[in-house]
């Protein structure tokens, strides 16, 4: 039998031993406390930058009627007066889009107003300055979208005027393209000396089923057996024909995208032949596509020639070179969580039945994490995000690839978090069964509000790599 004598020892040690580690977390929280952080936020008292994209569950239009309702908006960068500061232009879901004039020293003054360019539309996503005349002045695409009666999806552009007033012209360029845009991005795919666009359009099928599985060539004019309400236009390529943009889609072989559900889009040059690509992140069971610019004004589609798997969920993307080797490498954020009581409580996995049907029906190796494709520089990429410990972030939008503290390599940022967690599995399996068996008894329908107002809300952390 042990005594008090023979462990007292042994509890002695432990007490010390516990009593160090407490010390040095005390240590390490007091130094994570006084050390200065690589940036600081301003608040909106100080910067002048008051914007909030406030959205609300309307009894006509919510989650449930519109899938992206928790999506967000844009936010686009860049110097429209010329006075080498740059600007900030934000659009808004259920608000109005805001233009922020910067005065120097961080502060920004709202001209929007002054400006005209608060949008038209009732529902802004993605936005994009770029001088569409070329007279050496920042315009301002902004994508449009929302599931509302009529048709309220015409994208805008706002021309510059060059006295910080903007002249909106999207029909005049023929870019006033109707569908449920995501974002732009213009480019010179032919090389002619203008800018070109690719517009890219989220899909507004059911992605409850694979019955749409083989029609991603199909053009938005011959989708058949397709509801009406489901009807929209797919990713267009235009070419900028004299200031008119064509639409050159389907000769330059950019698919129909019926089930094209695009989330983001990209273009650089991927095999260094000083040809821009395309990269379009499509989310859901839709597999991402790279076009290969085949130097002709036609795009060679070549995503699983290059890569071994991609993102399931596809959302943002950046690309840049994260090894200064001189190739840009991919980066995809997707919805894996970090920890694993939230992989438990959020988290469906495809059987291994379906994951061979989505392969048998051409949709390729998709996991749920993030990507991070490293450019071989010979034709393929290998992807390394578990090993490069960037592949689950949670719910995350966009990564941006930026070298944030100087130091010559290119880190990364990505945003997080929904307003409601629609994927937590306690709702889904629970709630929302009770609610409809409840219905379908009493036929008395529960409102909006009180269904939604049952999903829970958890708020995720921002994530910031150091590229080491």
């Amino acid at each position: 039998m042990r005594t008090l004598r023979s462990i007292l020892p042994f509890f002695l040690c432990c007490t010390l031993l516990l009593m160090s580690c407490t010390s040095e977390k005390k240590d390490q929280m007091a130094e994570t406390e006084t050390k200065p952080t690589l940036f600081n936020l301003l608040p909106p008292e100080e910067s002048g930058v008051d914007f909030v994209n406030k959205v609300e569950n309307q009894k006509n239009f919510n989650i449930f009627k519109y899938r992206n309702f928790y999506n967000g908006g844009g936010v686009a960068i860049g110097d429209i007066n010329n006075d080498g500061l740059p600007d900030i232009y934000l659009t808004g879901n259920m608000v109005e889009n805001k233009l922020y004039l910067n005065k120097g020293d961080l502060k920004f003054e709202d001209i929007t107003l002054k400006a005209g360019v608060q949008g038209s539309k009732p529902w802004s996503t993605g936005v994009v300055m770029v001088d569409i005349n070329q007279d050496g002045l920042l315009d301002i695409y902004v994508s449009n979208a929302g599931n509302m009666e009529g048709n309220n999806h015409d994208n805008d552009l706002y021309i510059n005027n060059g006295d910080l007033t903007f002249t909106e012209k999207a029909a005049e360029y023929n870019l006033a393209k109707t569908g449920f845009s995501t974002h732009a991005s213009f480019f010179d795919y032919d090389k002619d000396g203008d800018l070109d666009a690719y517009i890219l359009n989220n899909s507004n099928i059911p992605v409850s089923s694979l019955g749409y599985a083989g029609q991603r060539e199909v053009r938005a004019q011959d989708w058949e057996g397709v509801p009406d309400i489901f009807k929209g236009v797919g990713d267009m390529l235009l070419r900028n024909d004299n200031g008119k943009f064509v639409d050159v889609s389907e000769s330059a072989g950019i698919y129909g995208s019926l089930i094209g559900f695009g989330l983001g889009v990209m273009i650089t040059d991927i095999n260094k032949d000083l040809y821009p690509d395309i990269y379009v992140s499509n989310d859901f069971y839709e597999r991402d596509y790279l076009y290969i610019n085949n130097q002709d004004g036609t795009f060679s589609e070549e995503i699983k020639d290059w890569t071994s798997h991609l993102s399931l969920s596809a959302m943002g993307i950046d690309m840049a070179d994260i090894n200064n080797d001189g190739h840009a490498e991919i980066f995809i954020t997707d919805m894996l969580p970090e920890a694993d009581e939230r992989v438990k409580s959020v988290m469906e996995f495809d059987g291994y039945d379906v994951f061979r049907l989505k392969q048998d029906k051409d949709f390729y190796q998709q996991y749920i994490q993030n990507t991070l494709q490293l450019n071989n520089g010979n034709g393929s990429f290998s992807e390394i995000a578990y090993f490069s410990g960037v592949d689950a972030t949670d719910w995350s939008w966009a990564g941006l690839i930026f070298d944030m503290d100087n130091d010559g390599f290119r880190d990364i940022f990505i945003t997080n978090g929904i307003n409601h967690d629609l994927t937590d599995l306690d709702f889904v399996d629970f709630f929302a069964n009770e609610i409809i068996q409840k219905m379908a008894l009493t036929g008395k329908k529960e409102s909006i509000d009180s269904i939604i107002n049952k999903m829970p809300i958890r708020p995720q952390p921002n994530y910031a790599y150091r590229n080491n």
